[in-house]
């Protein structure tokens, strides 16, 4: 008989927020350069949007037709630095000089993060690519005497990669089996490398 568990834990913080330039994607394969810590982390609302469409024949439903049109990932850290920003929005960072310019894209990246669960174990997350969807807001306030901080915000337009249609990897650490050695390992090592699945056909590293 095998092994089964089923562990429910609430959601109670977030850290670790990597993010790794993708250096292939194409129908051939897909590869990822070393990740880099972000800023740190404060929230990260991540929402997987779908679609559905009922198929109908002799009068019923026959069948429903879903399709997955992409991620939306907002972060909010506590500031980025001028090479975060040339790393997600493709400025220019030389010499200790942010440059923006009309024609910067952003960066290919794929994005990773850890969320902690109230029984002190963790989900490990990475989606394999997206793109900073618009640029940066800042808003900035005179000092009072009540002390007011501003944080930064990034929002992430993430999809799947053409390869093989996948579009992130996750490792619960709550709900591992004895034999999930696999998985076990590569949260050892979560934010080495964008991980994949035993499986996996796609190549991963620079």
């Amino acid at each position: 008989m095998s092994e089964e568990r089923n562990v429910h834990s609430r959601r109670v913080g977030l850290k670790d927020i990597y993010v790794a330039l993708v250096t292939k994607n194409d129908a051939t394969g897909y590869t990822a350069g070393t990740p880099t810590k972000l800023a740190r982390a404060i929230s990260a609302k991540v929402s997987d949007k779908f679609s559905s469409e009922k198929l109908y024949s002799d009068d019923a439903v026959e069948e429903t037709a879903t399709n997955y049109e992409g991620t939306e990932i907002e972060l909010d850290v506590n500031a980025l630095t001028p090479a975060e920003k040339a790393t997600l929005f493709g400025h220019l960072y030389e010499k200790g000089y942010l440059v923006k310019g009309e024609d910067d894209k952003p960066n290919e990246i794929a994005i990773g993060y850890r969320v902690k669960r109230l029984n002190n174990k963790y989900e490990f997350v990475w989606y394999f690519c997206g793109t900073a969807s618009e640029g940066m807001e800042e808003t900035n306030e005179t000092k009072a005497d009540k002390v007011s901080t501003q944080t930064d915000t990034v929002k992430l337009s993430c999809y799947a990669r053409k390869c093989d249609g996948k579009f992130s990897c996750s490792v619960d650490e709550s709900n591992l089996l004895t034999e999930d050695k696999d998985a076990a390992g590569a949260i050892a090592d979560w934010f080495s490398k964008v991980q994949e699945w035993p499986t996996s056909t796609a190549a991963v590293g620079g």
